[in-house]
């Protein structure tokens, strides 16, 4: 509380504060039209409110899974964890409407990636060009 009872305004998270100048552009970059597994069971795709489509591997989501059990909770770039070998998906929970939660065959399922960070940790040549996973993660900016 400021002096007089006013409440201190919080600050805002810069994607939020962006998207309340410029709604029409940043809406639509993180948000999500359609989600899909591809034919071959091995990744999501996501098809963004810009055209821009993503497809992330299971083994690169699970690898930088955003839970404090495997990022910690120090902040920083998304370190990589290696998922074992024969990692699967048994199921995809959606968290409200900003993201999704997927339930790993390990049995791991407390990570949650919301709509933001899943954009900007797009995996494709246009975005991160990640070939192959493993350093940490230097996200796109918002």
């Amino acid at each position: 509380m400021e002096p007089g009872g006013q409440p201190v305004a919080a600050p805002l998270n810069r994607a939020i504060a962006h998207s309340l100048l410029y709604p029409s552009l940043v809406a639509n970059k993180y948000t999500c039209e359609e989600r899909w597994m591809t034919e071959e069971g091995d990744a999501i795709v996501v098809a963004w409110g810009d055209g821009h489509v993503s497809t992330y591997p299971f083994t690169y989501l699970r690898g930088y899974c955003p839970c404090a059990a495997c990022q910690g909770h120090g902040g920083g770039p998304p370190e990589w964890q290696s998922p074992a070998a024969d990692l699967g998906l048994q199921g995809v929970r959606l968290v409200g409407a900003y993201g999704i939660n997927p339930v790993w065959s390990d049995g791991h399922d407390t990570g949650i990636f919301a709509n933001i960070k899943l954009r900007r940790m797009c995996p494709c040549s246009d975005c991160l060009d990640m070939k192959e996973p493993g350093a940490p993660l230097q996200l796109m900016p918002e």
